[in-house]
């Protein structure tokens, strides 16, 4: 069998993890959820019947992925929907978040095949709202995919989407300088957001304002629940067509004004801190879920307009591919490092 390269993105709302196909990229989604059943014969021959995913630590079921979902819809109010991460990190509150995203990513990429095989993952930027700290969170994740016996590497989320679609500063002598400008993640916990310059990361930062912030907060002022709120979200909302008679989509609209807002302020002041010169406009790429509905990109372009920011904006971009540009720049890194890691290896036999 040979060498696997794979690209990880474990956000906090669905796992994705991408790997070459000859010239094609196979991506797999599966939802980062699971709900607790009790082990009882009945509900292990529903699992077999069903062919549900799930793994028991010998007292319990936990079915997990899509089919966690199917589970507590069944079971309204009866079952809960539980998440292994929380805004962008492992959930402190649960303790079988291990179990599952174990066996999440042990179902999906097996074990290494060799030992130069190698797995890319993301983690957020440092905050600038909360004191969350990912050094255990990178620590589990790295020691998961080394359990299966890969290499890793571990990226910033911005910097995925960099790679991902490689936006080009043009310098001021026509020069074209590819894997510069800012790459911004709109994810369910957090929104990254990275400024590299020739494939090297100048500034970066997260924010814990992104879609489930904006959620929560059409939710509690609307008086709807949250899991209306997110189907109208992603199946009504469209920024170039606004029903302001509707006090959902209107709530929707201004919180994702106010996360706009609030997220270029802070890289602006991120951006000032570092002293950077950048003399001609840099391209911005949007990605991520919360980046889907329609109308997303122009919201973001006239904003930004408004702004007074301390480096000029040649142009808003939404990602060719937005929901998985992440784990396709963490495939991009993967594919690299595992180059490095493979020619390290030759310049040691050959000493």
């Amino acid at each position: 069998m040979s060498s696997k390269a794979i690209g990880w993105d474990p956000g906090t709302m669905f796992f994705q993890l991408a790997e070459k196909n000859g010239k094609d990229i196979d991506i797999n989604i599966i939802r980062n959820a699971f709900v607790e059943m009790d082990a009882t014969e009945d509900i292990e021959q529903a699992l077999a019947q069903n062919n549900w995913q799930y793994i028991s630590d010998g007292k319990k079921y936990y079915i997990i992925g899509e089919d966690s979902l199917k589970v507590a819809k069944m079971f309204p109010g009866k079952i809960e929907l539980r998440r292994p991460m929380q805004d962008g990190v492992l959930n402190k509150g649960e303790d079988k978040k291990m179990l599952v995203m174990t066996k999440i990513l042990e179902d999906v990429i097996g074990q290494a095949p060799d030992e130069n095989s190698m797995v890319c993952f993301c983690v957020s930027s440092d905050s600038v709202d909360n004191n969350v700290d990912n050094t255990f969170h990178k620590a589990r994740l790295e020691g998961m995919a080394k359990r299966l016996g890969y290499n890793t590497k571990v990226i910033d989320e911005g910097y995925a989407v960099v790679l991902a679609e490689r936006p080009i500063y043009i310098e001021l002598d026509g020069t074209e300088s590819p894997y510069s400008g800012i790459g911004i993640s709109f994810g369910a916990g957090k929104v990254n957001c990275v400024m590299a310059y020739k494939g090297v990361p100048i500034v970066s930062m997260s924010a814990t304002r992104s879609g489930d912030y904006i959620d929560q907060k059409v939710a509690e002022q609307t008086g709807t629940p949250i899991a209306k709120v997110t189907s109208i979200k992603e199946k009504k909302l469209d920024f170039d067509n606004i029903d302001y008679d509707d006090d959902v989509i209107f709530a929707l609209d201004a919180y994702y004004e106010n996360m706009i807002k609030y997220v270029f302020m802070n890289f602006a002041k991120e951006f000032a801190k570092n002293e950077s010169d950048f003399e001609a406009p840099l391209d911005i790429v949007l990605a991520g879920g919360t980046s889907m509905p329609p109308g997303f990109r122009g919201k973001v372009q006239s904003i930004v307009n408004k702004l007074d920011l301390p480096f000029e904006v040649k142009e808003v971009k939404h990602a060719s591919d937005p929901r998985n540009a992440v784990v396709k720049g963490c495939l991009t890194q993967a594919i690299i490092s595992q180059k490095k890691f493979q020619d390290k290896s030759v310049d040691r036999m050959l000493e």
